[in-house]
């Protein structure tokens, strides 16, 4: 079966055990999550692909190991459907038995949401998350978008390598971030040495270079701790070149970004990067539904950020934007929603960012024409 015929056939089956008695745990993973999996390449029939009831650590079980030459690579752990993923209790079991195991990757799902964690970063778990898939979703464009995103959970990905990259890309360049944050607030002597060296002349003073490092590394120097370590640093609004309007209300940047999967995160703040060096004239207003991108006093784009994608809206008219991507793109202007512009770009993964840039670009140059 396709995967999208399976996405469409689950969600069948959920709506009538919502409705009826049996909406339990063994209902879902026969009904809902079996399904999927087997369309994603994980045979529920063949042990040396999946087991069910893998036995962990301590004696207790997670529901099942996907298995690629006999060895685990991806632990999921069912709920019954309608269960509240977001319970700690349930989120600590699945990541901290995957480590344990020594199984970077796992799952946690009640069969409609599909919640991909990382297992050994050094973070709080709630930030171990890597993606959301939710079938349900009002935001689910298409199932084959859902499945697109789905699929990085396949057997085939796996194979390839693609989840495990993603995801070690996604975590590595945040540490990175930490890294070069806390080396911006608390630079090391050996480091602004080999700096002025780099520079050359004239010298640049070391009080002004420590106040350069902050700026271009865009951290904030109160946010140190006594300790020493840094708050991770999250891409901070230059000053806008035009107050908000009276009587509106800015927010920061974390009413966006808290609590999202670390893709999401990530993709955000490449995005963000991108558009803020578009110009000079390029300034922000962070809204309570949207993230605004103005060229002088002109919105050129907006930013929604969601669970599951960003949803980057353009002033730019659909009619006339080349090259069109029925993918990724969608002619808003008669579809209400967040933000300002007529066309709609979805970013879900990495490989969404060089067209959304692309159409970024070109919705600056036509704002500043």
């Amino acid at each position: 079966m396709q995967l999208a015929d399976a996405i469409e056939k689950v969600l069948a089956n959920a709506a009538k055990l919502k409705k009826s008695d049996a909406a339990n745990e063994a209902n879902t993973k026969v009904l809902l999550i079996e399904p999927l999996l087997a369309a994603l390449g994980w045979d529920p029939g063949d042990l040396d692909a999946l087991q069910r009831e893998h036995r962990v650590y301590d004696g207790s079980f997670l529901d099942y190991a996907l298995k690629i030459d006999t060895h685990p690579r991806l632990l999921v752990e069912a709920k019954a459907v309608g269960k509240n993923l977001d319970d700690k209790q349930f989120i600590a079991q699945t990541v901290n038995y995957a480590n344990n195991e020594g199984v970077l990757r796992c799952v946690l799902t009640n069969g409609i949401v599909y919640r991909v964690y990382k297992t050994n970063e050094p973070v709080p778990m709630e930030q171990k998350l890597l993606f959301e898939v939710d079938l349900g979703s009002e935001d689910a464009v298409a199932t084959s978008e859902t499945a697109k995103s789905l699929e990085l959970i396949s057997r085939q990905a796996l194979l390839e390598g693609r989840l495990d990259g993603w995801g070690d890309r996604v975590f590595t360049d945040e540490r990175v971030r930490r890294a070069l944050g806390q080396l911006a607030v608390q630079p090391t002597d050996a480091f602004l040495k080999e700096l002025t060296a780099l520079l050359g002349k004239p010298e640049v003073p070391g009080f002004k270079l420590r106040e350069s490092l902050t700026r271009v590394l865009n951290v904030d120097s109160s946010k140190a701790r006594g300790s020493g370590e840094l708050v991770p640093p999250k891409p901070k609004p230059r000053p806008a070149l035009v107050g908000p309007p009276a009587g509106t209300k800015e927010y920061p940047l974390d009413h966006h970004l808290a609590g999202k999967p670390a893709a999401i995160v990530d993709s955000f703040e490449q995005m963000d990067q991108f558009l803020r060096s578009l110009g000079a004239d390029v300034s922000l207003r962070i809204r309570k539904q949207y993230v605004g991108y103005f060229a002088g006093k002109k919105s050129f784009l907006t930013i929604e950020v969601q669970r599951q994608r960003l949803l980057v809206y353009l002033n730019l008219d659909p009619v006339n934007v080349q090259p069109w991507n029925d993918s990724t793109m969608r002619d808003v202007r008669t579809i209400g929603h967040f933000g300002m512009g007529a066309t709609e770009y979805s970013v879900r993964q990495a490989e969404d960012l060089d067209g959304a840039r692309a159409a970024a670009r070109l919705a600056y140059e036509a704002t500043t024409s």
